[in-house]
Order: structure tokens, then sequence, then C-alpha cells
């Protein structure tokens, strides 16, 4: 049996050193066989950061503490992560009767961790590739690079809009635009990443990339009407080559990474990017 305690009133002194407003709170003990059990709930702890905190205790209604008390198990010292905690206090062991104006004081500071670097390797999709990957390597701060393609590299000696083909250079024969058409995308970009909590790292960067809408035509002898050929021609309404540029997102949930940013090349095309991968 634990000895009688008298407790005539119980006071929590929290008192955060560099720690952020209402970082402690929701204070409350209980007898816990020969100790007593502290519940507190930590948050708004950044999450590159730890609390370092000790517990001290008063007989005497905060005159003078004792502590930091060392009998202690539980979740003092280094404190990582926000949420509801606990500490038991075998009290005991460390000074036996436990009677007056009983006053108990958590003093603490933040610390700042550094951080581990991690990889990041994302499969990245986007409305006109089906192919993309992007690495990166990242603490707070971090880069990395993005490539994407539909591997399909084609080009076209004529150009064309969605009124015509411009310059078309056939003299005995006329041409007939169909529903025919082929798209070439590449993009190769690098960048800035930064992560402003634990669970969002946020991106920018810019680096070359084109996109090619190409229409299909059909020639036709002016005499005869019969067909003579055909043609492709890049149709550039609808096509941008040029500076590419992109931000977006990627949110985390352990080991698993979700993307979602938008591109530009040379802010006449725009798409917007999704992407899934890991983090390693």
């Amino acid at each position: 049996m634990m000895r009688r305690v008298t407790f005539i009133w119980i006071l929590f002194f929290l008192i955060g050193l560099q720690l952020y407003a209402q970082c402690i709170s929701n204070v409350r003990f209980e007898p816990f066989g020969r100790a007593i059990r502290i519940h507190y709930t930590l948050s708004r702890l950044p999450f590159d950061s730890f609390a370092a905190l000790n517990l001290f205790v008063s007989t005497n209604g905060g005159e003078s503490f004792i502590g930091p008390l060392v009998q202690v198990q539980g979740e003092i010292g280094k404190v990582a992560g926000n949420g509801e905690k606990s500490v038991v206090w075998q009290v005991m062991d460390e000074i036996g009767r436990l009677e007056g104006q009983i006053v108990f004081e958590l003093r603490g500071e933040v610390v700042k961790e550094k951080q581990k670097a991690e990889n990041i390797l994302v499969y990245n999709v986007s409305g006109s590739s089906c192919f993309g990957l992007m690495y990166g390597r990242v603490a707070r701060w971090g880069g990395y690079v993005r490539g994407k393609t539909n591997f399909s590299f084609d080009n076209a000696p004529y150009t064309c809009d969605n009124s015509g083909i411009f310059s078309y250079e056939g003299e005995n024969d006329f041409y007939i635009v169909d529903k025919a058409s082929k798209r070439s995308r590449l993009g190769i970009t690098g960048g800035v990443l930064f992560r402003p909590t634990g669970c969002l790292y946020l991106y920018a960067g810019a680096g070359y990339g084109y996109r090619r809408l190409m229409w299909h035509a059909e020639t036709f002898d002016y005499l005869s009407e019969q067909r003579t050929g055909d043609l492709w021609a890049i149709n550039t309404s609808n096509s941008a080559d040029g500076v590419e540029a992109e931000l977006g997102g990627i949110f985390r949930y352990k080991k698993l990474a979700v993307s979602l940013g938008v591109n530009t090349v040379g802010f006449s095309f725009f798409e917007v990017n999704g992407a899934i991968g890991l983090f390693f």
C-alpha cells in the first residue's frame, strides 16, 4: 500500500521556454500504485523539432522546487511528436512522504533537429505524357530532376493553324485535312524541394520542353482528283516549344508519396500532372 499522501491543493504550472503558446495543455494526474501518473497534451510542435522536458515538484506552493525529478518514466526528457503524453513519477522512491501545498511544474524548450535527407522517386502521368519519372533528395530543403515523354519524337515539314496549312508547296495538287492527328511530348526539368510540414513537400522548377500537335492531310491531283500522297503539319495554335516551368505539392503518408502539380511550356500550353511513388 502506498503511504498516505495529503494534497491540500494541487496546481500545475506549464512553463515552455521557447515553446509555442499553448504547446502543453489538457494536464491531469491520477494515483498510480505507489506513484503518480501525469497526463498532458503536446501540440504545435514543429515536425523537425522535439521538446526537451523536465518535471519539478514543490511542497510549499511554488516558493521553491525540487528537481528535475529523476524517478520518472514515460514521455519526459526528449519528447517527439504531438499528441497525448504521460509521465509516471515514482514519488515514494524519490522523496518518500508527499504532503503540503503541492505544485508540479513542467519546464522545457523546443530543440530543432537536423533532418536526415531522404530520396524520393515518383512515376509521373499527365495529359500529354504517358511516362515520366521524378527523382529528388530532400531534408528540409532539397532538389529534384524530372523527365517526361510519350515516346513520340516526330516532327513535320509543314506548319498550320486551325484554318489551314502554311506555305504549302504543292503546285498541281491540293490537300484535305482529315481527323487523324498525333502528338509529341518531351520535358526535362529540375528545381527545388521544400518541406514546410511533416506530410507536405512543395516543388518548383524549370527546364526545356515541347508539345507538338500534328494534323494529317491527304493530297490530291487537281485534274484527276486522284490521291497522290499525305503530309503532316504542326498545328502552331496547339503546340509549344521552349521554357517549361512547373510547381506543385507532394503529400506523404508513411513511405507513400502522392503528387499533384501544374506545368506550362512557354506559358502557352498548360497541363496538370499527377504522380505516385515512394520515399526511401
